[in-house]
């Protein structure tokens, strides 16, 4: 139980760091998400995670139990490893970075941009979830590990965005999620 819980903890932090980089962005154009907000983006989250936890569910059906454990794990080690060299990738053209960065910062968050924003976040999680519940992680403790951590990093990385450490945090945001991803399919495997 507590193992479950510990990877459910895990998977919601690797799996919502991008909501810390958006919320940054925002917070470096002093512009700040309300909590309604917030809340939308962190609702869409958990209604993604339990529903691409619960397509890796029915993979069981097709798969023993181990060798579905080994291959959720595989697939969260992927998109850490993809992650990772997208991140590589981007540190070559760090002009285009910033201006995507700029892009995004300039517009105000509201419900309709908060809906699209909740939506193209978590379908970048949709593959890790699948991975999540082939692993064996618990559908509800998951999501609700996502939601949560979903609301703490959108706020929390606005808040940083607006104060003088943004820059610091901002470069080590993207690795440092990949990281978590490939340790939690990691420790999935041998647990």
């Amino acid at each position: 139980m507590q193992i479950h819980l510990l990877s459910a903890l895990l998977f919601g932090v690797s799996s919502n760091t991008d909501n810390l980089v958006v919320g940054m962005s925002y917070g470096i154009k002093k512009m700040p998400i309300r909590w309604s907000e917030n809340l939308i983006v962190a609702l869409i989250t958990f209604m993604g995670t339990v529903l691409s936890m619960i397509l890796g569910k029915s993979v069981l059906l097709f798969l023993p139990q181990k060798l579905a454990g080994i291959l959720g794990s595989v697939i969260i080690i992927l998109i850490g490893a993809v992650g990772l060299v997208k991140f590589f990738m981007k540190m070559k053209k760090p002009e285009e970075e910033s201006e995507e960065e700029t892009e995004l910062a300039l517009q105000t968050l509201t419900r309709t941009e908060a809906l699209i924003l909740g939506l193209a976040l978590t379908l970048n999680n949709i593959g890790l979830g699948i991975g999540a519940s082939i692993t064996g992680l618990p559908v509800l403790s998951t999501a609700l590990c996502s939601f949560l951590f979903s609301l703490l990093f959108l706020y929390i990385g606005n808040l940083i965005g607006r104060s003088k450490i943004a820059e610091l945090v901002g470069e080590f945001a993207e690795p440092l999620a990949s990281l978590l991803m490939i340790g939690l399919g990691v420790y999935e495997i041998f647990v």
